[in-house]
């Protein structure tokens, strides 16, 4: 997914939008190990344990790392990510157990998305407090990476607190990458020492200005990383990509979805990847064409000039 100065691109599920029937996710499975053949670099999936019509959009329906682990089994070389896990609603030894379970069965293939979360409703849902979310998410952060060292462990946190006893299985790479999303509550010298990379909303779409902006706040978050080491920035974007090339970038709801033929939104790409952007995660639940139209497009025009990278190869272990 990542190196430094390039960019590439993955999909954001579902690949259709929830409107009340569960038969638009059908046939989206098949659709993933498209992808996977394909060579996008990542496919992503969102966290969102409870609908509520009054925020907006139900999510990806599935429980994050329970689908992963149904994608995991129908791929073979595809990055796994969540876009993210929202981990102050969760108790991080669940949420490790999970993450490392899915990077195990995929041979390492997991980037974990991590967020403080923001409807309100889920909160007190879980008998927590929404103005408590920002400490929460650094108290589960910490947990997290302190769980995956090796050998017997002793870890006092608000979370929690045990001696002597060893967290397993263990991810294959030893660690897995855990991305910030947004601020999260946090600081952005926190976000520089702390993330294994930076995920953030990408301002406006349609003209220059948004990514030079972006590239403004790339600037000011490298500038704060110790000794200068790469760290990778990842954004998002929905489109609707239309079947003329040169439908020019249009923003449509508000902001919200980007209306856009293919030689627009490969203009958009470059201008990222000039600010500095390393993955550009791409949805496409809104488009009004087919998705395997519209992927097969994407696979075909766009995708050579972001080429996946030539990482190390996936464990090979069959469990």
């Amino acid at each position: 997914m990542f190196a430094a100065d390039r960019l590439t691109v993955g999909i954001f599920l579902p690949l259709r939008s929830y409107q009340g029937d569960m038969a638009v996710l059908a046939g989206q499975a098949h659709l993933v190990t498209e992808i996977d053949r394909h060579g996008f670099a990542a496919v992503w999936v969102r966290d969102v344990p409870l609908f509520d019509p009054s925020f907006g959009d139900a999510g990806q329906v599935f429980d994050p790392f329970t689908y992963l682990a149904f994608l995991a089994a129908n791929t073979k070389h595809v990055a796994l990510a969540t876009g993210s896990a929202v981990i102050s609603l969760r108790h991080p030894i669940d949420l490790a157990k999970a993450a490392a379970t899915i990077d195990q069965l995929s041979g390492g293939r997991l980037v974990m998305g991590v967020a403080s979360g923001d409807r309100p409703m889920e909160f007190p849902a879980y008998g927590l407090e929404h103005a408590a979310r920002a400490d929460r998410f650094a108290q589960a952060l910490s947990y997290m990476r302190q769980l995956t060292q090796t050998g017997l462990l002793s870890i006092d946190s608000p979370l929690g607190h045990f001696k002597g006893a060893e967290f397993l299985p263990k991810p294959v790479a030893g660690s897995i990458p855990l991305v910030v999303t947004g601020s999260s509550g946090q600081s952005l010298s926190w976000i520089a020492e702390h993330a294994d990379g930076w995920l953030t909303y990408p301002n406006e779409t349609h003209t220059p200005r948004g990514p030079q902006h972006l590239a403004e706040k790339i600037r000011a978050w490298r500038n704060l990383i110790a000794d200068g080491a790469f760290r990778p920035h990842m954004t998002n974007e929905w489109i609707d990509l239309v079947d003329d090339p040169e439908h020019p970038r249009t923003p449509l709801h508000g902001g919200y979805v980007l209306r856009t033929g293919r030689n627009g939104l490969i203009t958009l790409l470059q201008e990222w990847q000039a600010a500095g952007v390393n993955h550009a995660a791409l949805g496409i639940q809104f488009s009004q064409r087919p998705a395997a139209e519209v992927l097969d497009e994407l696979a075909k025009e766009v995708l050579p000039h972001f080429p996946s990278h030539q990482g190390a190869r996936a464990s090979a272990v069959t469990w």
